[in-house]
């Protein structure tokens, strides 16, 4: 069966959809996300059919039947984060999270043994910094741009509008890049300028912040930015590895 996958984008919309913040349903998130991969079956009239061999975690069928359910065991993101393109959660590495490596920032279950948007989002964070950091530097990179849970002070941004962010401008940088792809120079330089342009211009929005913190904000998207480019070649590398593999003396 195929797996409904989401782009970081789709992703952060349905956790503000979730969040109450959006005018758009959980339910219309999901259904967008999957029109989009299934348009040519919905033209042919093979919708249900499409749809039946779509393999949807229990946590996004519960989104579906109740269309609001803003807290989520450790179990649920995973099952939820698994949906996001690129990414290779497990169980074990988001509990080592909770209880050791980032403790302090993600903090306790906001409810019960369930944890809020913005912890989910943090979750989601981690995953795909840790495609380019280590786990030593994601905790300063965090210690610059968020607040540690038992702090009172606000920090430079929260989580999920973090998370939206850079996951909204990965997908505005595809754009520019095809727009200036006859370009001459060094692709990898001209890569890396128009996204220190993207996080720019978003770091600049945040008028309340000062020119050093939209210095820091702006650097955190750039590598933001960076590691979810870097976990599409990872994914991209396993494809290939998994079909050599595969088809390895395939008869």
């Amino acid at each position: 069966m195929e797996t409904l996958t989401l782009t970081r984008k789709e992703m952060a919309c349905l956790l503000y959809a979730l969040s109450r913040s959006s005018q758009i349903s959980p339910l219309s998130i999901v259904q967008n996300s999957w029109r989009i991969r299934h348009q040519r079956e919905m033209e042919q009239g093979e919708s249900m059919n499409a749809f039946i061999a779509t393999s949807l975690s229990p946590v996004m069928e519960r989104m579906i039947k109740s269309g609001v359910n803003p807290a989520f065991s450790l179990h649920d993101i995973v099952s939820l984060g698994a949906h996001i393109e690129y990414t290779q959660f497990s169980v074990t590495s988001v509990q080592n999270w909770v209880k050791r490596d980032f403790k302090s920032f993600i903090g306790q279950p906001s409810e019960g043994k369930r944890y809020s948007l913005q912890q989910i989002a943090l979750f989601f964070i981690i995953e795909d910094l840790r495609s380019t950091l280590d786990y030593e530097s994601i905790r300063k990179y965090f210690g610059i741009i968020f607040r540690e849970h038992s702090e009172r002070a606000a920090g430079m941004v929260e989580p999920l509008e973090f998370y939206a962010a850079y996951a909204s401008l990965f997908e505005e940088l595809d754009s520019r890049i095809k727009a200036v792809s006859g370009e001459q120079g060094d692709p990898i330089a001209r890569w890396d300028k128009l996204i220190d342009e993207i996080a720019y211009e978003n770091a600049a929005m945040h008028s309340s912040l000062t020119e050093q913190q939209q210095k820091a904000l702006q650097s955190a998207l750039h590598v933001a930015i960076i590691s979810v480019h870097t976990s599409s070649f990872h994914a991209l590398a396993r494809r290939y590895v998994n079909g050599m593999v595969f088809l390895h003396q395939l008869h």
